[in-house]
């Protein structure tokens, strides 16, 4: 048998004790740099990297936080875990889009682990299973609930939303549930942020002029060649395009012609599978739109 000096083994030794020290010091500066980001004053939304779905997060001027969908799975709580102090267990609203499984699963844990004072969504219901454990554990959580239809306005701590989708039309018709997505503009001073759940074409071109020049976009269903028409760009004309959307996903998102649509407006790009989670901020003034690095 081949024996282990002693030499190699305090060689081996202090070659661990290297690597945990590294580790450490990794920890420490992703985790000052994101109490630096907690510490930021003006707006905030995250676009977290969550796979093949959509979840976002604001935490307006004087500390309100907001989530928009939960994405596909349980990884939503690892991202509110690295952007939420440990101590702290509540939401002040989240916004259900519409219920689609890549947009709400993650949302039936995050009801489970904080307190929910506000509830925003449609009112739209199916018959999947993921669907009745949502509406459970909405039923469970005995938040407010408010049911969102377009002209309706919000105003988030000096954030003010509006809301450009659904038309109670829409929701008594539209047998997509993707056509039924909450679309919300976000004005902060001279910052304007479009989100548009899983809104397609025909959806871009009921609400376009009515939205106006933005600043920044999230690109409707995770780059699918269904939504973000060249026209409704020219309309909109965002300076930046943000895309969640999952790795190497099975549907070839973002498609090529979203891309080069994008590109045709002048657009800048970022994408979560490619810069992972994206962090805006904004002093009212101006924004920045950002990859960030995340400790989970």
């Amino acid at each position: 048998m081949r024996r282990v000096t002693p030499h190699k083994q305090s060689h081996k030794l202090f070659v661990l004790l290297r690597l945990f020290i590294a580790c450490v010091v990794l920890f420490l500066l992703a985790y000052t740099a994101q109490f630096a980001r907690i510490q930021t004053p003006g707006l905030k939304v995250w676009f977290f990297d969550i796979g093949q779905g959509d979840a976002i997060f604001i935490e307006t001027p004087n500390g309100q936080q907001i989530l928009i969908d939960g994405g596909p799975g349980d990884s939503i709580l690892q991202k509110l875990s690295s952007v939420m102090w440990p101590w702290d267990h509540s939401i002040d609203a989240i916004v259900i889009t519409h219920p689609d499984a890549d947009h709400i699963t993650g949302l039936v844990s995050v009801f489970e682990r904080y307190q929910v004072k506000t509830i925003y969504e449609t009112g739209v219901r199916g018959g999947t299973p993921m669907i009745q454990a949502l509406e459970q554990a909405i039923a469970e959580e005995q938040s407010q609930n408010k049911i969102v239809r377009e002209g309706q306005t919000f105003n988030w701590d000096g954030v003010q939303v509006f809301v450009h989708w659904p038309s109670e039309e829409a929701i008594q018709t539209q047998k997509d549930r993707n056509n039924t997505s909450v679309v919300l503009k976000l004005v902060y001073g001279s910052t304007s942020i479009l989100l548009t759940g899983d809104a397609e074409e025909t959806i871009e071109e009921e609400i376009g002029f009515s939205v106006g020049d933005i600043d920044v976009l999230k690109v409707g269903h995770h780059g699918s060649k269904t939504s973000t028409s060249v026209q409704f760009l020219k309309v909109v004309n965002p300076e930046v395009a943000v895309i969640p959307v999952g790795a190497d996903n099975s549907y070839g998102h973002p498609h090529p012609i979203v891309l080069e649509h994008l590109k045709q407006v002048g657009a800048s790009i970022l994408r979560t599978d490619l810069d992972g989670d994206i962090l805006l901020v904004s002093d009212s003034m101006s924004y920045k739109v950002s990859p960030v690095f995340l400790p989970f």
